[in-house]
């Protein structure tokens, strides 16, 4: 998902890259999409996987990063390779049917953690279901020609999702102890849910770009804040544990940060490219610029990251 969205987002800065590889880019991430789609069907054959996901409910949300993530390779393929149109529709129409099922299990959980107040190990990827959620919208708006209402309907529940989780994650912050490290990689999530909401509002230009453009400024806002929080976590583990130990550790959970830098940097380009001659887009056209090396930058890291723990993991 998160290299999907640079492919669609923050490429635009770098027009030798996309004239020259973003094709080879997007198809090698295709495959690489397939790969790992059938290694999660493999691994849902596992009784024991498959009861770990649908019975432990902070676990459970996690998929919705599957439902992103198809409908980020659904829009991305459509842009780069129109010809394959009928395969896109069936997969998006299979990835529309799973997030069906996924909307249904996720208010479940949600209910089943208010209920037995198990607020204790909420964590961004409840916001998961908010991200879906609108990646289902965008993927509506991108391939097919849906009616407004159904847009409506869907940004709004992708919404109430996102209510519901940051007063849930809110409600363990005021449970814990004030230690930065309570902070979770996945919390970052809590201004890329918002990202992602504003991309399906400009893309359906539901909303005026005077409300679309105030509503970038409370998502920047908290970009902003959440960003300072992982800046002071990152400097308490370097304290605690070095360079090495504290930040240049790899974990999957890290992949949260590249998508909500990726998606912030969406959104903005998409702002910018709606509403082009309606408004003065210098300062976030400078956000932009600056924001796109650095969702290059992380990309980069975590990618070498992920090969450096593999090739440890190999010499063992």
């Amino acid at each position: 998902m998160a290299v999907g969205i640079f492919l669609l987002g923050a490429i635009h800065q770098f027009s030798l890259v996309e004239h020259s590889l973003g094709k080879y880019l997007s198809l090698t991430l295709l495959l690489v999409w397939l790969v790992m789609v059938g290694l999660f069907c493999f691994a849902l054959t596992n009784k024991n996987y498959r009861d770990e996901y649908l019975n432990y409910s902070i676990k459970y949300f996690g998929a919705g990063t599957w439902i992103a993530g198809t409908s980020v390779i659904c829009i991305l393929i459509h842009f780069r390779f129109p010809e394959l149109f009928r395969g896109i529709w069936i997969v998006s129409y299979i990835n529309i049917v799973g997030w069906l099922f996924f909307i249904g299990f996720s208010i479940y959980h949600l209910l089943n953690i208010i209920k037995t107040n198990s607020i204790q190990d909420v964590h961004g990827i409840i916001l998961l279901s908010t991200v879906s959620t609108q990646s289902i919208a965008c993927l509506l708006l991108n391939v097919f020609n849906p009616m407004r209402s159904v847009i409506l309907m869907i940004i709004c529940l992708g919404a109430s999702f996102y209510i519901v989780s940051i007063l849930l994650i809110f409600k363990r912050f005021l449970m814990k102890n004030k230690d930065i490290h309570e902070w979770k990689n996945t919390d970052c999530i809590i201004h890329g849910a918002l990202s992602i909401t504003g991309l399906s509002l400009t893309q359906s230009q539901l909303l005026s770009v005077e409300l679309i453009v105030s509503f970038w400024f409370i998502v920047f806002g908290l970009f902003i804040f959440v960003e300072l929080m992982e800046i002071k976590r990152a400097l308490s583990r370097i304290r605690e544990f070095g360079i090495g130990n504290g930040l240049l550790v790899y974990d999957i959970s890290q992949w949260a940060r590249n998508f909500t830098f990726g998606m912030f940097y969406y959104f903005t380009f998409n702002m910018i490219n709606t509403f082009d001659g309606e408004m003065n887009f210098s300062f976030q056209i400078w956000i932009m610029d600056l924001l796109a090396w650095v969702v290059l930058a992380l990309l980069i890291i975590e990618l070498t990251l992920l090969l450096k723990s593999k090739v440890k993991r190999t010499s063992y």
